[in-house]
């Protein structure tokens, strides 16, 4: 079994936005998978590499569509998006340098930030998109 399963609970109804969340889904998978083998320190630094440009890829998806239909709450969304890019970025780095391992609470920590990021921000988003379909092409 996964370590994080995809739900229909997580589906914003939009096909772009809940394709991307299935591939962090799949990114966060990888980096548990990866953190299980202490000795694969080149497939940890793989996978949190992956996990951070799709990251950026997926939010600049968000904020495009945000952009596009003016999307009122697009301030505090873009907000949460670049503490989470600077999180795991600056975690990146100090991984890179040996000064933290791949534990088991950063893993909780994204897949935890990710599913409440899902539910409690972007069904609004999802809500909109679905609202103003016209002004997008997905």
């Amino acid at each position: 079994m996964a370590f994080l399963e995809w739900s229909d609970s997580l589906s914003v109804k939009s096909r772009l936005l809940d394709t991307d969340h299935k591939r962090l889904i799949e990114l966060i998978n990888k980096l548990h998978d990866a953190s299980l083998d202490a000795q694969n320190r080149a497939g940890a630094e793989a996978a949190i590499a992956l996990l951070v440009d799709f990251t950026k890829t997926h939010f600049i998806h968000e904020e495009t569509l945000m952009r596009k239909t003016a999307y009122p709450q697009f301030i505090p969304h873009k907000i949460e998006h670049d503490r989470l890019i600077k999180q795991i970025e600056d975690f990146r780095a100090r991984y890179a340098a040996g000064q933290v391992g791949l534990s088991q609470d950063s893993i909780v920590f994204l897949r935890t930030w990710l599913c409440d990021h899902i539910t409690k921000v972007d069904t609004y988003l999802g809500a909109w998109l679905a609202k103003h379909a016209s002004l997008i092409t997905e």
